[in-house]
């Protein structure tokens, strides 16, 4: 998530050394951080662990003895933990999804914390911060109550729409409306907790338009967020008056696009589907194929729109690649320079990470690399298999091209059944390669 529009989060910050002794402090730190911060008691156990577990790795396997940054982050619908610490061989491959301790080795037993860790929050990141520093967070969201069962009564819209940012209230109803509109898999889980979109909005996660009639009836509305800066993704918009939807529809997209013409955003993205008569105003990324249960299967159509002219970038990737990619940018008439990653013997060592984003609504696990390692093909072979084991149907895999070694796992992904599927321009680093899994054979 970009903070492009995001207000600056509380923050609770602390630094010790990574000394045994000193772990009940730090879960007195994080416990009471997440009681100020007013999390419940199970999502406050469930940090506290994650934090607890992440202190004890560090104090026995990865820094022992050297300074550790701990800072708390109050997102308003979620709390953060991050911790800074130095590292010299960082092998955390326990923090993967698929990592299981069978707890007859020794070296199991160490592992056990960080697969807690791992398991007990909702995001977990791992990024290099600089001279031989590392810095890990984890997310835990708060708990909301569901939308109400209740379907709210058809409204008859009366006299004039307009658009306008809403009020807590309007926005709850918004998307309680959107949410039984769109009962399918593909609007966002927090679609489901309308007292966590306000939360979201407050805290500048996502913003919101509505369109409501002279007495205050919610006719649509469309929710957009920053992916990075330069791509803002939009959901909607959604009409709830159908004879009006190609006025409405294009009012409030008109009203988004005003909201980010200011900001560095050069484009709109979206992931969850378009009114028809706005369709005409986006390229088409391409589709991904949704399989649900009893063989049904669908299409997830995404699209792309230009709101400034296109500035071009540097995108690395393997060979394999260079074909999809020039097609691809020929295409959307995107300027980039293709550089291709050789493999020149450089020695690769130590332990892969990848996280895994899992919406069990749809059968979908969406996986990212955040550590290279050695192992990548092995790596990506467990996660098949346990992700194929647990009954997800949807795969997919998300390269960033502006990372250069993300390149090392193309011939990895397509010699395991994974095809590229779109692209999602300035959604990372630089352009986001979206691949999805086809199973072993082409």
């Amino acid at each position: 998530m970009s903070a492009a529009n995001r207000e600056p989060d509380p923050v609770l910050a602390m630094q010790l050394e990574a000394r045994p002794s000193f772990l009940s402090v730090v879960t007195g730190f994080v416990d009471s951080a997440a009681r100020a911060f007013g999390m419940g008691r199970e999502e406050t156990l469930k940090i506290g662990l994650a934090a607890e577990e992440i202190f004890s790795v560090a104090c026995e396997r990865i820094c022992p003895g050297k300074p550790v940054d701990i800072r708390c982050l109050d997102g308003k619908y979620f709390m953060g933990v991050a911790f800074r610490f130095p590292v010299s061989a960082l092998d955390m491959g326990a923090l993967n999804i698929t990592a299981s301790a069978r707890c007859d080795r020794e070296e199991d037993l160490e592992e056990t914390g960080l697969i807690l860790a791992s398991r007990s929050v909702d995001r977990l990141r791992i990024d290099p911060d600089g001279r031989n520093r590392v810095r890990l967070s984890v997310e835990k969201d708060k708990s909301y109550p569901p939308a109400p069962e209740e379907s709210p009564a058809p409204a008859a819209f009366r006299g004039t729409v307009a658009t306008a940012t809403p009020d807590g209230e309007t926005l709850k109803r918004y998307v309680i409306q959107a949410s039984r509109l769109s009962p399918g898999p593909l609007l966002p889980d927090f679609f489901r907790y309308p007292g966590k979109v306000v939360d979201m909005a407050a805290a500048g996660d996502v913003q919101a338009v509505v369109a409501a009639d002279e007495t205050g009836r919610v006719a649509g509305g469309i929710l957009f967020r920053f992916l990075t800066e330069r791509v803002v993704e939009i959901l909607g918009p959604q009409v709830f008056d159908p004879p009006a939807t190609e006025k409405v529809a294009a009012d409030l997209l008109d009203a988004c696009i005003a909201r980010t013409a200011r900001t560095k955003a050069i484009g709109l993205v979206s992931l969850t589907g378009l009114p028809g008569p706005v369709q005409s105003q986006f390229e088409s990324l391409g589709a991904l194929t949704l399989f649900g249960k009893g063989g049904r299967v669908s299409e997830r159509p995404a699209w792309y729109r230009l709101l400034h002219e296109d500035p071009g970038c540097v995108v690395w990737t393997d060979g394999a690649l260079g074909e999809f990619l020039q097609g691809e940018y020929g295409r959307l008439f995107l300027a980039r320079e293709i550089r291709e990653v050789r493999d020149l013997g450089e020695t690769r060592s130590g332990s892969s990470i990848f996280s895994a984003e899992v919406h069990r609504e749809r059968s979908e696990a969406v996986l990212r690399p955040l550590w290279p390692g050695g192992d990548l093909a092995a790596n990506l072979e467990r996660h098949v298999r346990f992700l194929g084991e647990e009954g997800f149907l949807n795969l997919l895999f998300e390269l960033d091209l502006g990372v250069s070694w993300h390149a090392s796992l193309v011939p990895v992904l397509l010699g395991r059944g994974f095809r590229p599927g779109m692209i999602l321009p300035f959604a990372g680093q630089a352009d986001l390669v979206v691949f999805q899994y086809h199973g072993t054979e082409p």
